[in-house]
């Protein structure tokens, strides 16, 4: 199997919120589509510092935590994804500019979506609660 690249929509999680209470236009909302790699090793999602600063994304604090690279701290940002129709707010590890978005596997799971090992897709399902 090969590479999985999705459309994922970021969106600023206030101005995502103020949209659902009416209280900004949707035009007004920062968000960001962008080419991003699914990757089923990775926890959660990660976003490249510079699209993080671009939407504004509010940021929650750090964490250690294991990477590709080996274990460091992290900044976690907080972001609201969607892919297709599907929509999560997850927490997002900022990485360094230039790096390749990437969608883990809790947002993936948050919005029922699990990847088939054959064709190399996203499948629609209904999202784990347990």
């Amino acid at each position: 199997m090969g590479y999985i690249y999705v459309d994922a929509v970021l969106y600023n999680p206030i101005d995502y919120t103020e949209f659902v209470e009416d209280r900004r236009r949707f035009e007004d909302v920062r968000r960001a589509t962008l080419k991003s790699l699914v990757d089923t090793g990775a926890t959660f999602p990660a976003l490249p510092e510079d699209v993080v600063e671009k939407l504004g994304l509010p940021i929650h604090g750090e964490a250690e935590t294991e990477t590709a690279t080996g274990r460091e701290k992290v900044r976690l940002a907080l972001a609201i994804i969607q892919i297709e129709d599907r929509i999560a707010a997850s927490y997002v590890i900022v990485r360094p500019r230039g790096t390749t978005p990437l969608i883990g596997v809790v947002a993936l799971e948050q919005m029922g979506f699990r990847v088939d090992p054959v064709t190399g897709k996203l499948v629609k399902g209904l999202p784990l609660m347990l």
